[in-house]
C-alpha cells in the first residue's frame, strides 16, 4: 500500500491556518490591553522555540516513526501506549472545543436563528469528509486556503489604515501598566494557545516527503502566524481602543465592520466569516485526523477510515452536550485548560520524553565506543 505524502509547503500552510484558526476571531492577548501586540510578539518568539523543541523530539525519536512509536521508545511499550491514547483523546477534546468556538462565532455573527447543534453537526460532517479523503487532500486544501486567507487579511489590513477612525495614539503609552499584564497574557494562555498546540503536528511529520527541508524553513510558518496576530491586535486597539476590544467577544469582526473604502467596499464581515470559518474547519480537521490515525493505530485497524465516525461522534457529543454557554466555554478554554491541561501535554510530557530519548541516544553511543575500544 502506497504511503500518502505531503510536501513542506503544504504542511507549513496547515500550520499557518491552524495557528490563526480560532485565535484570529477571539482577539488573543487582550489581557495586556494596549500592549496586546507586544504580548503576542513575545509569545511568537517563544512559539518558534517550542516548534524547534517538537522537531528535536521527533528527530530524537527517529524520523519516519509515528507519535505512538516515539512515546513507546521513550517510556516503554505499555506506558507509551497509555500516554499516546491520552494524547489522542486530548486532540479529540481540542477538536470539540474549536467546534464550539466556531459554532458560537457563526451563531452570533450571521446565523442567529439556527440552533448551535445544527452548525456543529454541519462543521463535523465537512471534517469527516476531508478526513475520509486523507492527508494529501488536507495538505492541498490547506495550501490553497492559506493563500485565500492571507490575501483577504492583507486587503483588510490595507483598507484599515485608510480609516479615519484608526488612531495610533490608542496604542500609547507603551507599557502603561508595566510588564505584569504582558506576562499574564503570555503565561500560560498565549504560549499554549495557539503556539503550544503545534504539538499535534508531530503526528504529521511522518508524512513529509523531505523532513530535512521542513525543519530548516518551517519556523517561518509560525512567524507568519504570529505577525498576522500582532497586526490584528494593533488594528483592534487602534480602531476600537483597548477597553472596547477587550469588551467585545469577537473584536476583529467589529473592526472589520468599520471598513468603508471610498463608499464602495463595505460590509466585508460576511466574507470574513466565510474565510475565518475555513481556518477553523482546517484546525478541527488537523486535530481530528491526528486523533483518528493515532487511535486507529493503537486499535490496530487496517483502515483508519473506520475510526472517523466513532471519533467525530464523540467530538460532537462533547461539543453539543457540554459547550452551550459561551462565557463558561471561554473561561474554561482560556483560564483552566491552559494551566491544568495544556502545560502537561504541550510541555511537561514532551520535554520529559525528549530528555529520556536523548539520554538513551547518549548511552547507545557510549556502548558503541566501549565496544570499539
Amino acid at each position: 500500500m502506497e504511503i500518502k505524502k505531503i510536501d513542506t509547503l503544504e504542511l507549513a500552510s496547515m500550520i499557518i491556518l491552524f495557528q490563526l484558526g480560532s485565535s484570529i476571531v477571539l482577539g488573543m492577548g487582550m489581557e495586556a490591553k494596549k500592549d496586546a501586540w507586544m504580548a503576542i510578539g513575545i509569545a511568537t518568539v517563544i512559539g518558534i522555540a517550542i516548534h524547534f523543541c517538537y522537531i528535536a523530539l521527533y528527530r530524537a525519536g527517529g524520523t519516519g516513526k509515528t507519535f505512538t512509536r516515539i512515546l513507546q521508545d521513550a517510556f516503554s511499550r505499555p506506558i507509551g501506549v497509555i500516554i499516546a491514547t491520552l494524547y489522542y483523546l486530548y486532540f479529540l477534546y481540542l477538536a470539540a472545543r474549536v467546534t464550539g468556538d466556531f459554532a458560537f462565532f457563526i451563531n452570533e455573527v450571521i446565523l442567529w436563528s439556527v440552533s448551535a447543534w445544527v452548525i456543529k453537526l454541519s462543521i463535523l460532517l465537512l471534517v469527516a469528509y476531508v478526513c475520509y479523503l486523507d492527508i494529501e487532500t488536507l495538505g492541498r486544501s490547506s495550501q490553497a486556503l492559506t493563500l485565500i486567507m492571507l490575501t483577504f487579511l492583507i486587503l483588510v489590513i490595507v483598507f484599515m489604515f485608510f480609516l479615519k477612525d484608526f488612531h495610533w495614539n490608542n496604542l500609547r503609552p507603551i507599557l502603561e501598566e508595566g510588564y505584569s499584564p504582558i506576562i499574564k497574557a503570555v503565561f500560560p494562555t498565549l504560549i499554549t494557545f495557539p503556539f503550544g498546540e503545534v504539538i499535534v503536528f508531530i503526528c504529521y511529520y511522518q508524512y513529509l516527503t523531505k523532513f530535512s527541508t521542513f525543519q530548516k524553513h518551517s519556523w517561518m510558518a509560525v512567524l507568519i502566524s504570529g505577525l498576522t496576530l500582532i497586526i490584528i491586535a494593533v488594528l483592534n486597539v487602534g480602531l476600537l481602543t483597548a477597553d472596547l476590544a477587550e469588551y467585545f467577544t469577537f473584536p476583529f469582526m467589529k473592526t472589520i465592520e468599520h471598513i468603508n473604502f471610498l463608499n464602495f467596499i463595505r460590509h466585508l464581515e460576511l466574507l470574513a466569516v466565510l474565510v475565518f470559518t475555513i481556518g477553523g474547519l482546517i484546525k478541527i480537521t488537523i486535530f481530528s485526523y491526528a486523533g483518528i490515525q493515532g487511535l486507529a493505530g493503537i486499535f490496530k485497524l487496517k483502515k483508519k477510515q473506520k475510526m472517523i465516525i466513532p471519533f467525530l461522534l464523540v467530538v460532537y457529543i462533547i461539543s453539543a452536550a457540554f459547550m452551550n454557554n459561551f462565557i463558561v466555554h471561554l473561561y474554561i478554554g482560556l483560564k483552566i485548560v491552559p494551566l491544568y491541561v495544556h502545560l502537561v501535554f504541550q510541555f511537561l510530557i514532551p520535554m520529559l520524553c525528549l530528555v529520556i530519548l536523548l539520554a538513551k541516544i547518549m548511552v547507545k553511543k557510549r556502548k558503541r565506543r566501549a565496544v570499539k575500544t
